[in-house]
């Protein structure tokens, strides 16, 4: 092959630094397109007051506490999301805008079943049940 005229000449070196810009090529583009590992939440016994929102969803979907409990909400999505109790005029919460990793807990001093949703994205419900 000639480029501009000029003739060719392939050398041990040459042949050396075509594999390796090769190489170095393909190993960028792969790690670039390559999939991400994707995070499960698994809870664990000291998570059992706990109320947390993965994958647009409030895991457990229901939880049943005793009067007195205090039920935390952790948001380990990476949208951010509220978890908001307008019924009970002497015992709602509302967690406002809560970006991930953020944190809210709320004691629950009476009996009741208390519905909570994200007032960021509509289908998010959960229910509270305090006995």
């Amino acid at each position: 092959m000639r480029w501009a005229g000029l003739p060719t000449v392939t050398t041990e070196a040459s042949v050396r630094f075509a594999r390796f810009a090769a190489v170095a090529a393909l190993v960028t583009f792969t790690r670039c397109g390559a999939i991400q590992p994707v995070k499960v939440f698994t809870p664990t016994p000291s998570d059992a007051h706990q109320v947390v929102i993965w994958d647009y969803k409030f895991q457990p979907e229901q939880l049943t506490v005793p009067v007195g409990t205090t039920v935390t909400w952790v948001n380990r999505d990476m949208a951010p999301h509220t978890a908001t109790h307008r019924t009970y005029s002497d015992e709602p919460f509302d967690t406002g805008s809560m970006p991930s990793e953020q944190t809210y807990s709320h004691t629950f001093r009476r009996a009741g079943t208390y519905a909570d949703l994200c007032a960021l994205h509509q289908g998010m419900r959960g229910t509270i049940v305090v006995q």
